[in-house]
Parts: structure tokens; sequence; C-alpha cells
């Protein structure tokens, strides 16, 4: 039986650390990147490995560098020759009102989650169409890429909206190549992005959740690995809605 590979980027905490457990659960062999956390990716490719994944790997990621990008694939192609699973997560999440947003944070923050998005996803298609059997990419994009800035930048707003056109355009690129393209958007989330508000602006978000609560990166996590399975072979170009009923379309 083939081992699927799956390379999961910005995976030392919240929904891409929870997306590697349940991969891991499926017996998947997983390469995680982390941008400055290694300890805590550290400590998630352990708990990787206890939950039965058979080969775990660990690398740092600067997803604004496009050296970066190359070298990670070059290493996971050393290692592996071939990827089923590519799961672009990794991204940042200022919360600054947009008349403080200067051109340096607009471009910090366009240029790792879109850019990021784009180049990874196209350095990593030699290794997808290496693969036997079913190979995906799931990219996280977020609410506030399809409904704007409510409570986060404008600046992340346009950055997720962007991988929301990244996505359909590389799924219709591939498809003919049977690599599927999916993106994953997530409502307000317990998780180091969402614990940068605080007070009154956390309680009026919550309270604008119709199921009455934040999600936990878990509630996400199983959805990437669905749309990341041979379950989901014919499935290509949409986008998974995981928000607690915020938005409902």
């Amino acid at each position: 039986m083939t081992v699927r590979r799956a390379l999961l980027t910005g995976a030392s905490s919240g929904i891409g650390a929870a997306a590697a457990l349940e991969l891991a659960g499926e017996g998947t062999a997983l390469w995680l990147t982390y941008a400055g956390r290694e300890a805590e990716a550290g400590r998630i490719a352990d708990e990787c490995r206890a939950a039965g994944s058979p080969d775990v790997r660990v690398s740092r990621l600067d997803l604004r560098d496009p050296a970066s990008v190359s070298a990670l694939v070059e290493e996971v192609s050393g290692a592996w020759g071939a990827l089923h699973v590519l799961v672009n997560n990794g991204g940042v999440c200022p919360y600054v009102p947009f008349d403080e947003i200067d051109i340096d944070e607009w471009d910090l923050v366009m240029e790792t989650n879109a850019r990021g998005t784009f180049l990874l996803t196209r350095a990593a298609l030699p290794l997808l169409r290496a693969a036997d059997g079913d190979r995906s990419v799931v990219n996280i994009s977020s609410i506030a890429g399809q409904v704007g800035a409510l409570q986060t930048g404008m600046h992340y707003a346009a950055s997720k909206g962007a991988i929301l056109a990244i996505t359909r355009s590389f799924a219709r690129l591939l498809a003919g190549e049977g690599i599927r393209v999916n993106a994953v958007t997530p409502g307000p989330v317990a998780s180091a992005i969402t614990d940068q508000l605080q007070g009154e602006g956390r309680d009026r978000l919550a309270a604008s959740i119709p199921l009455g609560a934040f999600g936990e990166p878990q509630d996400v996590a199983w959805v990437i690995a669905s749309l990341a399975s041979e379950r989901a072979r014919f499935v290509t170009g949409a986008t998974y809605d995981v928000n607690g009923g915020v938005r409902i379309d």
C-alpha cells in the first residue's frame, strides 16, 4: 500500500497543527513547516509520530522568500521524490485599522499569504505530478476573503480573497492532470490569530456567530483532511465554509 505524503505549511500551531494531527491519524507521511516557532513545530511533529504518521519531517520556511520556497521543494524532492497533498496554511494576520496600514506591512501580508501560496503551489507541481493516485492542494483562505475586513486588517482580507482566485485558477489549469485544488474558508476559530482580539471586540465577534461560540482548529482540520483524501476525488475548485453560520450562501 502506497504511503501518502503531505506537505503542510504553518503547522506549528492552530489549524495547521490540527490538520497535521488529523492526517497523521490516517497514516500520512508529513513534512511540516514553521516560520519562527521551531520548538512548537518539533512538539507537533512528535505528536504526529505518536498519532501514527510513519515519517515526519520539519523545515523552516519563509513564504516571502522565493529562495526559501525553492529550497524547501528541493529538500522534499530529494527525500521523497513525490507529493500527494499540499496544504497551504501558513500566513500572517495583523489586526490594523485600514488607515494605519503602511506599505511595508501591506506587502508583508500580501507576499506571505497570497504570493507565498502561489509560489509554493507552482514550485510543488513537479512533485504532485510525480505521485501516483489522488493528488490535491488545499488552500486555507478565510471568511474575510469572502466578505471583506470586518475584524481583521484590510490587507489580510485582500490576501485571503486572492487565495480564492489562486485556488480557482489552479483548479482549472490542473483538472486535466487529475490534480484537485480546493479552498477552506474558516470563520472565527480559537487560535493565536483571534487571541489578538481582547475585550469588547472579541465579545462582539463571539456574539455574531449563530452557533454561539468560536470554532476550534479541529473543526477545520477534518475538512482539510477530507478534501485531501481520495474520498473527495470528484471535488475541485470548491470553497468549503467552516464559520459557525456567520456566512450562509
